[in-house]
């Protein structure tokens, strides 16, 4: 028994050793170049200029999804978000990359997994999968099927899923104006727009919804000169102040971004440009939804930013504070969007008001991004003075 043992302690032995002649045969013959071309066929992008990568990553996606693996595409969009600090400012583009990609898969009856990474960087995919729906088909009814789908599949994941997907219904009439008639006229570009909206929509949140996708869309092409469109640089909000009283909302809130081009995203002289806003609550909500894009161009120190907000007219105040929070969770990293909004929340640089009003609105709005347990879980994550409505969400 005892000379067994010896015996196959010496076979593994000289097993072990022709192993290791082996592995340095191998190393000896493979060069370094080969290597490196190796790690660099794993991360291919990483080495690119700005302008290359993002070209790399539209063609990873592009691969990816060929496949019909969409929830895989939105994996990779989740890692470069948090390792590629050049990506988080074109997420919400490649969202509609995604969108338009899917809905080739949809017409070709192809399945896929519908998941609440759709809801990730801004619902950018229902904008993309609604433009090309709209582009491609023109079918309405097929558009409003999608959306009641999707609400339906995602309702315990997120309350959104629906009402983004109506943006972008709304988003996507607008961007396919092919009647020269039209050109340099907005509002003739718009109506017809606008009149699906009140057609396809059966509440008002969805109408809402709907209209606000019509006058980002418009924000766009006017923005980049398309249908002979161009911005108005002395009054980039003409158009919301012509609208009747039931568009004002969905126009004013949209066209904040407008706003920053004429100024050059210096967002002291664009809130002065939306102080010229005459009804208060619209005013408010589209300073908001300014101080959101803080976070979307890296600005996001605390102090600098609640100073900004102390300085503005009394009635932006505290919507300023709250759009900075707002923001962290419609621009942080996929899952985690929460965490800085939490953080900016419970700063002790914000007096105990702000607070309050910067927990009241990321609290309000957690079932955006989260299941109905993760956002109690939130919730009761923080000071219990601060807490909303119990920590219960439906």
């Amino acid at each position: 028994m005892l000379r067994q043992i010896k015996k196959y302690k010496y076979l593994f032995a000289v097993i072990l050793l022709f192993c290791l002649i082996i592995l340095e045969i191998i190393s000896l013959k493979i060069p370094k170049s080969q290597v490196l071309r190796g790690q660099s066929f794993l991360n291919p992008c990483q080495n690119l200029q700005v302008s290359q990568k993002q070209q790399c990553w539209e063609n990873k996606m592009e691969q990816i999804l060929k496949t019909g693996e969409l929830d895989q595409a939105f994996v990779l969009m989740d890692t470069l978000f948090k390792t590629e600090p050049d990506f988080a400012p074109t997420c919400h583009g490649f969202a509609h990359l995604l969108g338009e990609k899917a809905y080739s898969l949809f017409v070709t009856n192809r399945e896929f997994n519908l998941s609440n990474k759709t809801s990730y960087c801004g619902y950018g995919f229902y904008h993309g999968f609604m433009e090309k729906l709209l582009h491609t088909s023109k079918d309405v009814n097929q558009a409003k099927a999608f959306c009641k789908y999707a609400g339906g599949k995602l309702k315990n994941q997120t309350v959104d899923a629906e009402g983004a997907c109506y943006h972008g219904i709304g988003h996507g009439a607008v961007e396919d104006v092919t009647d020269p008639k039209l050109f340099g006229k907005p509002q003739s570009i718009i109506q017809p727009s606008l009149d699906l909206c009140q057609k396809v929509a059966d509440t008002e949140d969805k109408l809402f919804r709907c209209r606000s996708g019509v006058f980002n869309a418009l924000e766009i092409v006017t923005s980049q000169g398309r249908y002979n469109l161009s911005l108005n640089r002395e009054d980039p909000l003409w158009i919301c102040r012509v609208q009747p009283d039931q568009y004002k909302r969905s126009c004013y809130t949209q066209m904040v971004v407008a706003v920053m081009n004429v100024t050059n995203n210096d967002f002291e002289k664009s809130a002065q440009i939306l102080n010229t806003i005459p009804e208060d609550d619209l005013a408010k909500e589209s300073l908001s939804g300014l101080i959101v894009e803080l976070v979307n161009q890296g600005k996001t120190d605390y102090k600098t930013t609640i100073d900004f907000c102390r300085k503005l007219s009394d009635r932006f105040h505290l919507p300023c504070i709250t759009g900075f929070g707002e923001g962290f969770l419609k621009y942080g990293p996929p899952r985690n969007e929460y965490v800085k909004a939490v953080d900016f929340c419970s700063s002790p640089l914000l007096t105990s008001d702000e607070k309050k009003a910067c927990f009241n609105r990321i609290l309000s709005v957690l079932r955006i991004w989260y299941t109905v347990e993760k956002a109690s879980h939130i919730c009761q994550s923080v000071e219990e003075k601060y807490r909303l409505n119990n920590c219960i969400y439906n």
